[in-house]
């Protein structure tokens, strides 16, 4: 094969023609004739010198080259100021702060925020009594932050506590079980400790502090070979929980609150609620002997009626257990006293099943914080047999670890900055370079953050954008490889040229490279500042922000310190500031001696650094399989995208931040495996609240704001048609068939009222709130000019909170209802499809309501939550369309080819699906996480190609596409792979994070990196050497310079600029003779 370079001479400026520069196919390299010299130079580039207009960029270049230290010390002094500003000023701080996790100003959220509204304000607005509550609920935003999961604790505590007392009051007390109380442990000093106040009360079950031990079989197990009713098993049960009961006692002797039921001056603590408790009642009348004595009666007989009589009370719970009502319809009188459902599993009893694998243990505690500290020295077995783990009932001891674990993440988070820092000093080998560039990364946190608070006026800082600090750090590192890369050829290139020249070609020429990829990495971040979930906003718009400024400071910080840099090394210095492992330059060297670095392309591979000499052979590779490569890329491209769409929505709501096998995360799941969980935990409360308007007037980034109070004023309860309507409203909800009755005998509001009017008017003797505001009344309807007063006074009178006015006139009224849909543990689909019945309902209702009672919202946590999840969704795919409009607005501006445009959609296609594929092929879901990271793919999926793609159409003229696709490889491929090394280190480093979410993002962005490294060298290179234009950027320009003829003599200095460019460009001219 020979490569003909035909330069055109221009006559009388002394240029040399280089006619034949060869390529020889058996050595694949390209050399140059050792004829040429020094002045041989590309025709291109004597036209830049000579002829071409110097651009406003190359001036300013030119004019930074010449003071690089002025520019440089000026850029550290500005930026050291407004960073100043932003650190002190605006309060800059990191927190782990986990609020503002639900959707707002959606419909479904601004529904849910009045309630939140009114949850946030109920008792003032209650008792009050001259409107200044009201006034000030109306005319300033509330605040105060109510997450999801502790609104649906506010919502189901009355149900919960209700049901639980009345189980207690029925099983317990009402058919002659042993009260523990007269037959309890005989603790030292029992009169000093209240059993009843524990073992017979909600407090046992639904206690905020209880500390809960969770025992599981055989762990490590598929099947359990044993049962926890085991001789050899409820010892260890028994020893464990003497063991933890003594550390709790030393507790409790140091900090009188750490336990309850007994006295503070007791220094005790109350025995566990547990199998063992139950077997001392059943075989020793309580008596408190030691664990091995107590095993010593529970023979083999008894084991087995105890196992017997236990599987039949199991089984008759059931049976007597009403889902809708959560309560027992009957009496389970074949349990043993003291029996609760959190001591059995789920499976326990079913079809004559009596290996019980799971149980718990319930210590009656108060003081989280001491227990936290001592929850080393707590007991749990010996993790083979049987493991233990504990928590409180809701989590706490969780919480409070993973808040930590968070900051420590940080710090492991920031070591991975570490690395990048050293993957910047080893691209550059110069101590200087590297300093500069950290400079970069690190100016750019506060400069950003100055933006956000004093521009943008965003005051929430979540930790979620610490993540962001680690992501702008690696593409701030790209930005100074493409630096210094594009510096080091220009210099290669042109040996002789000054400083001021080089800065003219390599600044306009960079700066440009870098706005593209900053432009298409920021817009992908901004896209999703569509989410309306604050964290995801936050961190969005910070990231978006961090990138431009890496970018700005790129700009003023390395261009001056390359330049500096650049005299130094042409001044002679050698020391390790300036260069590492560099070859001295030769100071003899004549500069008529042979020139041979004309290009990378061009050159002589021994000539090569060892990257160009890999790069060289991989771009020999990829010609030579250039079709087998091509058919395998699209098989892949195939198989990722159907792999891709297996992807799903999450199957819980729950969203858990521990990995899979911790403790901590073992005690949640083995609990969900317990009968407890199985009844209890079905079902969410909602609410159907009339007198209240969809809104939200507070910020939407700022979760502790939430909004005005915005009343419905066309709610008017006093007509007769709408006492009527409210009346029969409740009947017909609850036999709707979906909406149940939130526990057992509650009575709606208005139908209360109505019974308390029939009560009081077949008295003799009625109450005084009676006789003074309801105008003997004997139910509803009742006199619309009384039924305000009636029923405010009756509300007072009972503590009726959800009935609330405002100077004598009703203004809110909520109807609690219950959903059998579990939010914790429901899949989405299946929280929509209620969502919808109730949406239904409400529709038909209200098509015949009068008008003054038509428009009540529906509200739940389970429909914010999945609100929530839905707007996640949404983000993911409108971020995702407006990246992808974006870069290939930028691909096409940048390459002024539509071929070179559809290649890059190909490997941002291959990308997104490849890592989605990927995600599935690790059993993940669409969640939080998951769908805030596409956006961020498609920006890092599109700047290695947008790299590529500018160098590619580098070469004027027609050059072949084979010579255009090497020239792409050997020009940026090492700026690339610098890149992906560095993310990929510091990706891999956050592996060793504790908290899914860091490890998480960890993956997805290793992810995104390999197969963004993977479509571009492979996928977008082939597609270039087998189908890449020769003149990629002719069509377009074609068609700009026929617009431009039309406009007539306005455009006569752009028609001339782009004339002699297609003048350049004709002058030289590559052709492929095989």
């Amino acid at each position: 094969m020979v490569m003909n370079k035909q330069f055109n001479d221009n006559p009388g400026e002394g240029i040399e023609i280089v006619k034949d520069i060869s390529y020889d196919e058996s050595e694949s390299e390209v050399y140059v004739p050792s004829a040429a010299k020094p002045d041989t130079v590309d025709l291109a580039v004597a036209k830049e010198k000579e002829s071409t207009k110097k651009s406003a960029l190359g001036k300013i270049s030119r004019l930074v080259a010449r003071n690089p230290g002025k520019y440089l010390i000026g850029a550290l002094i500005v930026a050291t100021i407004v960073s100043y500003i932003a650190i002190d000023i605006g309060n800059f701080n990191i927190e782990v702060d986990n609020a503002g996790w639900k959707s707002r100003s959606t419909t479904i959220a601004n529904r849910e925020m009045q309630v939140d509204v009114v949850d946030a304000k109920r008792s003032s607005l209650f008792y009050d009594e001259d409107g200044s509550a009201w006034s000030d609920a109306q005319n300033n935003v509330a605040r105060g932050y109510i997450e999801l999961e502790a609104r649906r604790r506010l919502s189901s505590d009355h149900q919960t506590t209700t049901t639980m007392v009345d189980y207690f009051q029925n099983n317990i007390f009402g058919y002659g079980n042993t009260r523990i109380s007269s037959h309890g442990r005989k603790l030292e000093g029992e009169e000093t400790c209240d059993t009843d106040s524990f073992y017979s009360s909600a407090d046992l079950t639904f206690g905020e502090d209880n500390l809960y031990a969770m025992w599981k079989l055989q762990p490590d197990d598929d099947v359990a070979t044993k049962s926890m009713l085991d001789n050899d098993i409820l010892l260890k049960i028994c020893v464990a929980e003497t063991n933890t009961l003594e550390v709790l006692d030393k507790l409790e002797a140091t900090d009188s609150s750490t336990c309850s039921g007994c006295s503070e001056t007791s220094g005790r603590c109350l025995p566990p609620h547990s199998l063992v408790l139950l077997l001392r009642n059943y075989v020793a009348d309580w008596a408190d002997k030691s664990c091995s004595d107590l095993m010593d009666l529970y023979t083999a007989a008894v084991q087995e009626e105890f196992t017997a009589s236990l599987v039949k009370c199991v089984n008759e719970f059931r049976d007597q257990w009403d889902p809708a009502t959560q309560t027992l319809i009957g009496v389970a009188t074949s349990c043993p006293s003291i029996f609760l459902p959190h001591l059995v599993d789920a499976e326990f009893g079913i079809n004559g099943n009596t290996n019980l694998r799971y149980t718990s243990s319930v210590f009656y505690t108060d003081d989280m914080e001491a227990y936290y500290k001592g929850r080393d020295d707590f007991d749990g077995s010996d993790g083979e047999i049987l493991s233990g783990v504990y928590d409180t009932t809701y989590g706490s001891i969780n919480e409070k670890y993973v808040d930590i674990l968070v900051q420590s993440d940080m710090l492991l988070a920031v070591a991975s900055l570490t690395v990048t820092f050293l993957a910047m000093g080893v691209h550059t080998r110069s101590a200087w370079l590297t300093m500069i560039g950290i400079l970069q990364i690190i100016y750019a946190i506060p400069l950003a953050y100055f933006v956000y608070v004093f521009i943008a006026n965003l005051k929430f800082f979540p930790f979620l954008n610490f993540i962001g600090v680690f992501v702008a750090a690696a593409l701030g590192a790209d930005d100074l490889f493409v630096a210094v890369d594009k510096w080091k050829n220009a210099r290669i290139q042109r040996p002789y040229d000054s400083v001021e020249d080089i800065a003219e070609v390599v600044f306009p020429d960079a700066a440009g490279a870098m706005l593209l990829t900053t432009s298409t990495t920021a817009v992908a971040f901004f896209a999703t500042c569509i989410c309306p979930v604050a964290p995801i906003l936050a961190f969005a718009v910070f990231c978006g922000l961090m990138v431009a400024f890496n970018y700005i400071m790129n700009v003023l910080l390395v261009f001056p310190a390359l330049c500096i840099y650049d005299n130094w090394i042409e001044n002679g210095k050698d020391n390790f500031l300036v260069s590492c492992s560099r070859k001295k330059k030769d100071k003899n060297l004549d500069d008529s001696e042979g020139f041979e670095r004309i290009s990378f392309s061009l050159q002589s591979r021994e000539d090569m650094s060892f990257i160009h000499k890999i790069l060289s052979y991989f771009a020999d590779f990829l010609h030579k399989f250039r079709w087998p490569i091509f058919v395998l890329s699209i098989v892949a491209i195939g198989l990722c995208i159907y792999f891709g769409t297996q992807l799903s929505l999450p199957q819980t709501s729950e969203v858990r931040l521990l990995p899979k096998g911790h403790p901590l995360e073992n005690h949640f799941v083995w609990s969900m495996a317990l009968l407890s969980a199985a009844l209890y935990s079905t079902g969410s409360g909602v609410e159907i609240t009339f007198g209240l308007i969809p809104g939200d007037t507070g910020s939407s980034i700022n979760p502790d704001e939430l909004s005005k109070l915005l009343l419905d004023n066309t709610f008017d309860p006093s007509l007769p048609e709408s006492q009527e309507y409210l009346l029969n409203f409740c009947e017909r909800l609850f036999t709707s068939g979906f909406a149940f009755e939130p526990y057992s005998d509650y009575r709606c509001p208005i139908n209360s009222f109505n019974d308390w009017l029939e009560t009081q008017s077949s008295l003799d003797s009625q109450d005084i709130v009676y006789t003074e505001n309801c105008s003997s009344a004997d139910g509803l309807p009742m006199d619309p000019a009384a039924f305000d007063a009636c029923l405010i006074a009756w509300s007072k009178e009972t503590v009726t909170d959800h009935v609330l006015a405002d100077r004598g006139a009703v203004k809110i009224l909520t109807i609690q209802t219950r959903s059998n849909i579990n939010g914790g543990n429901a899949a989405q689909t299946v929280i929509g499809a209620e969502l919808q019945k109730y949406e239904d309902w409400l529709q038909n209702e209200f098509e015949t309501a009068p008008s003054s009672v038509n428009k009540a919202i529906c509200t739940s946590s389970i429909f914010w939550w999945y609100d929530t999840n839905q707007q996640m969704v949404k983000t993911a795919v409108g971020a995702v369309a407006i990246a992808l409009g974006f870069s290939a607005a930028v691909v096409l501006f940048s390459s002024r080819s539509l071929i070179l445009t559809l290649f890059t959609f190909a490997c941002i296609l291959y990308v997104l699906a490849a890592t989605t594929a990927s995600l599935v092929g690790l059993g993940w879901e669409l969640g939080f996480l998951e769908s805030i990271c596409f956006a961020i793919m498609v920006g890092i999926s599109c700047d290695f190609v947008i790299h590529f793609g500018h160098a590619y159409i580098h070469e004027p003229g027609s050059v072949s596409k084979e010579f255009r696709t090497r020239h792409a490889i050997l020009h940026m491929g090492p700026s690339i792979l610098a890149a992906a090394v560095t993310t990929l280190s510091s990706a891999l480093v956050m592996l060793f994070c504790k908290v899914v979410f860091f490890t998480k993002f960890a993956v997805i962005l290793l992810m995104a990196v390999v197969h963004a490294t993977i479509g571009s060298f492979v996928i977008y290179l082939v597609l270039c050497n087998l189908f890449g234009p020769s003149e990629p950027t002719k069509f377009i320009d074609g068609i700009a310079t026929k617009c431009l003829k039309c406009c007539g003599k306005n455009a006569d200095d752009e028609t001339n600029d782009l004339a002699l460019k297609e003048e350049n460009r004709n002058s030289s001219k590559v052709s492929v003779e095989c």
